[in-house]
């Protein structure tokens, strides 16, 4: 009864860090996305992303070096859909989300290539150092691509719909990169407790060590995402929505599986081919979903929705 007691105490704990987390990183984000003079997508697609991967990161790493694969990599897999069937499902719910033409020309068919990537690497269940630093050395080549993308940006692609621009917003640039280190610190906090708890109660439950890292772990690790899509959402910055998930999934691939590989070679301890078809296929999935029109209607959200519902239906032992 104590553990059961501890473990909820933290899991409560972590979702009230990352509600107050998320608001301030999009806040944060936002306001410098004007003052740098990027566009909110690119924001999204690198220090947003980034921020927000921290905590798969530290969690697959501490995995890794404890020799649960598992976790570690269920971790990532289960976050990229959660990010796309779930986050993004909601997102277009709230708020159908206008799709910027630079995330349909490069970055999802970019996701859909990074997602095959892996499943090849792992087709012997294994990733070793020299295939997390590739996946690194890919993620460098990545974020200089979106450097390059910035230098060619159009006035249009700077705007942010939605929102009242300030007249001058430098005058609060020193609060603003605040509270951007605010979210990103109080995020990474608030995982770390959200997870240590579920993890806990997931093995009270005698969970195995996959399914806690596809489903108890990343929910836990994915729901900054969640809160910052979801706040963004609503605040009608689509860009910042959509460019986070897809920009989240690139670096789950690339850089968490890359960093933790490179420390620590980890196996695939109970993954199946099937999780890794899931993901694959959600991100084949989105690139005709965004094609349409350029937005991600609620019809196309619930249908995400139902595949994520269907998934986790699956997963759970009989």
């Amino acid at each position: 009864m104590p553990e059961l007691i501890m473990s909820t105490v933290f899991i409560v704990g972590g979702l009230i860090l990352l509600f107050f987390g998320a608001d301030w990183l999009v806040k944060g984000a936002v306001t410098l996305a004007l003052l740098l003079g990027l566009s909110p997508l690119i924001v999204g697609l690198t220090v947003v992303a980034l921020g927000t991967s921290l905590p798969e990161a530290l969690v697959s790493v501490q995995a890794a070096l404890g020799n649960q694969g598992g976790i570690a990599l269920g971790n990532v897999i289960g976050s990229n859909i959660l990010n796309i069937a779930l986050i993004l499902g909601l997102s277009a719910l709230i708020q159908p989300l206008k799709v910027d033409s630079h995330l349909v020309k490069a970055d999802v068919p970019l996701l859909a290539g990074a997602s095959f990537l892996l499943l090849v690497l792992l087709e012997d269940l294994h990733i070793s150092r020299m295939e997390g630093a590739f996946l690194l050395l890919c993620i460098f080549g990545y974020v200089a691509g979106n450097i390059m993308t910035v230098k060619r940006t159009s006035p249009e692609e700077d705007q942010i719909e939605g929102m009242e621009i300030p007249e001058d917003p430098g005058k609060h640039l020193m609060r603003d990169i605040g509270l951007l280190i605010l979210g990103l610190v109080t995020l990474a906090f608030g995982s770390e407790f959200l997870v240590s708890g579920a993890v806990d109660l997931a093995r009270l439950w005698g969970l195995s060590e996959a399914l806690i890292g596809l489903t108890i772990v990343s929910i836990g690790t994915g729901t900054p995402e969640l809160a910052t899509a979801l706040m963004a959402a609503y605040r009608k910055t689509a860009d910042i929505a959509i460019g986070n998930a897809v920009g989240s999934n690139l670096f789950n691939i690339m850089f968490v599986v890359g960093i933790a590989g490179l420390i620590a070679p980890m196996d695939a301890n109970g993954i199946k081919s099937s999780d890794l078809y899931v993901m694959l296929g959600l991100a084949i999935l989105l690139l005709p979903t965004v094609w349409t029109g350029h937005v991600l209607d609620r019809k196309e959200g619930f249908l995400f929705l139902a595949i994520y519902v269907c998934y986790i239906y699956y997963l759970l032992p009989v």
